[in-house]
């Protein structure tokens, strides 16, 4: 798995140190993988423009498309379908958008900051996300804060994606019992496969 590499992307707020995503980059790390793990501008303030250059940046970082394996978290979901619609080449092989938010514009939840509106609607580019990557998954909650599972499978439909519930799962977060997860550690190191199973 030497050549293989992994790109993390952050949610609203970053991510404290029990997030899952912080335990797939130590794993990841300490099994020998190329791990890229950027801290996007403001986390607790995203603007648009600025998350997408980010992400862009780290794309462009992180080397092989054909050997990229993307988890991407919350509104760093939303942000990669900005990314892709943009891209005008491959992005990776494999991407997972976890717990990716609904959020109707000019009501955003009462926590999140003003300029996570901005990212509402994402575009739903089924053709932008096929060239993008080889295999993108969607995976959700059936509680999630952020967004009904509903409102994710239809994410799924429009962007022509598979897509799978994790009952009790909320928005996939340390809160929601999501520190260590071990299904998506191993799938980022080839010893697992898609659908995503949930934390034991």
């Amino acid at each position: 798995m030497s050549n293989k590499s992994t790109l993390i992307l952050h949610g609203w707020g970053g991510n404290k140190p029990e997030h899952w995503q912080e335990h797939l980059a130590a794993t990841l790390t300490a099994a020998g993988q190329t791990v890229h793990y950027p801290k996007l501008p403001e986390p607790t303030a995203p603007n648009l423009e600025l998350w997408i250059a980010g992400q862009e940046a780290a794309f462009a970082a992180a080397g092989d498309p054909d050997n990229l394996t993307v988890v991407c978290h919350s509104l760093g979901a939303i942000t990669y379908l900005h990314v892709a619609s943009r891209a005008t080449a491959k992005l990776a092989e494999r991407v997972l958008l976890v717990a990716p938010p609904y959020v109707v514009p000019g009501i955003p939840p009462w926590s999140a900051p003003a300029t996570v509106d901005t990212f509402f609607p994402p575009p739903l580019n089924a053709d932008a996300i096929a060239k993008a990557a080889t295999v993108t998954h969607l995976v959700g909650g059936n509680d999630d804060d952020y967004a009904t599972w509903e409102q994710m499978e239809t994410y799924a439909k429009r962007l022509g994606i598979e897509c799978t519930m994790l009952p009790g799962a909320g928005h996939i977060s340390p809160y929601w019992g999501y520190g260590k997860w071990e299904w998506v550690e191993n799938w980022c190191l080839g010893s697992a496969e898609l659908p995503p199973v949930a934390k034991k």
